[in-house]
């Protein structure tokens, strides 16, 4: 997307999206759940880049009240439409706990993107600003509504990889809205808000990426690419891929 707008693709959307204010009640439909939620495995963890390990409930995901509409035409199934939306949203929670802690190694290292610097650039951003300032982090994520399967057309590739991310054939559309934040909270508990998105404003993005299981954080919607849908650029060139 460019992780744009000082906003971030999560941040003020549904994680660019990509945590924080995300759906919250039980989903009727669970993809594969991560295999450490028995205990944390620190060392594992590590070796993911991260300085500890976050919590069993940043990996049980669930869609609660997200719609997931499959537009693929039959070419994915409904069934693998939400199983790979259930991933997109616990894969976004992981990034929101990195972002939430500071963890950029983890954002750099555990695989969520073959691009990390690229789609995660905000993120990071964010994080190293927040150290240097000797200061926390809290981000609150937009309000998700629906995830929008969608094929992407193979004449798209040179766009997308102009862009200095990776084709994937199929995308999610974010359908989301604020209110989201992020704040900057320093020593003594005085909170600065840093950029931020009013209530009902409109954030959708274009999500490209697929599916993949790993052994400790279970199905993850591994990211490719990353578009903001409301940069008139990003519309021209996508077309209906960006649209309602």
């Amino acid at each position: 997307m460019p992780r744009a707008l000082c906003l971030g693709a999560l941040l003020l959307a549904a994680a660019c999206g990509q945590g924080g204010a995300g759906p919250s009640a039980p989903a009727a439909v669970h993809a594969s759940a991560p295999a450490a939620t028995g205990g944390p495995d620190l060392a594992a963890w590590q070796r993911k880049g991260a300085t500890e390990a976050p919590p069993p409930s940043v990996g049980a995901a669930s869609l609660g009240g997200v719609q997931v509409v499959n537009q693929t035409g039959g070419a994915v199934s409904d069934a693998d439409a939400t199983r790979w939306a259930l991933a997109y949203v616990r894969a976004n929670a992981y990034e929101f706990w990195a972002w939430n802690h500071l963890q950029d190694g983890f954002l750099q290292s555990a695989q969520l993107s073959p691009v990390p610097e690229r789609v995660f650039a905000y993120d990071l951003s964010a994080i190293r600003d927040a150290r240097a300032a000797g200061v926390r982090l809290e981000v609150t994520r937009l309000v998700l509504r629906r995830l929008v399967l969608r094929a992407v057309p193979a004449s798209l590739r040179s766009e997308i990889q102009r862009q200095v991310f990776v084709y994937a054939p199929y995308a999610f559309y974010l359908d989301q809205i604020g209110p989201s934040e992020l704040d900057w909270i320093d020593a003594r508990g005085v909170r600065t808000s840093r950029a931020r998105r009013d209530a009902g404003v409109g954030a959708p993005e274009l999500v490209g990426g697929q599916l993949a299981t790993d052994p400790l954080m279970g199905d993850i919607w591994v990211v490719d690419s990353d578009f903001d849908c409301t940069s008139p650029n990003v519309r021209q060139a996508f077309g209906s891929l960006c649209s309602q």
